[in-house]
């Protein structure tokens, strides 16, 4: 598994996807571990400004709890943060839509608690290049 897991770091990093998985005891639920999916990983991360999907998925799989994802602007830009609430883990993944309005090198945090009430357990980042 870890053979697997470093696999797919190094990979995701050869091709401009950066990506900080990290792993915590989250009382009961063992380990873990956020990455992101992008549906095409033979370049990078990129959308065009609109609406664009990500999708954080949560391992092991059938782990319980809730993900929040924050796409942060760009610096200098003067937009917001975009902010996908708290949603439940769905067959191993939780998918928030975004709509990106300003061009630039986007960094969007998955945060994933067990249940609302509890704190971050785990944090992936990955960064998203927007250009219209």
């Amino acid at each position: 598994m870890r053979r697997v897991l470093l696999a797919a770091l190094f990979a995701a990093a050869s091709v401009g996807v950066f990506s900080l998985p990290a792993a915590a005891d989250n009382s009961g639920n063992g380990n873990v571990v956020l990455s992101f999916d992008f549906s095409d990983n033979s370049a990078p991360a990129s959308a065009s400004n609109g609406t664009f999907n990500v999708i954080a998925d949560v391992l092991p799989e059938h782990t319980g709890g809730v993900v929040r994802m924050v796409a942060v602007a760009p610096d200098n830009s003067g937009s917001a943060n975009l902010v996908c609430p708290f949603q439940p883990v769905q067959q191993s993944q939780v998918e928030c839509n975004f709509d990106f309005t300003t061009n630039g090198v986007w960094t969007v945090k998955a945060q994933y608690v067990p249940d609302v009430k509890s704190d971050v357990a785990s944090v992936s980042i990955t960064r998203l290049r927007v250009a219209n």
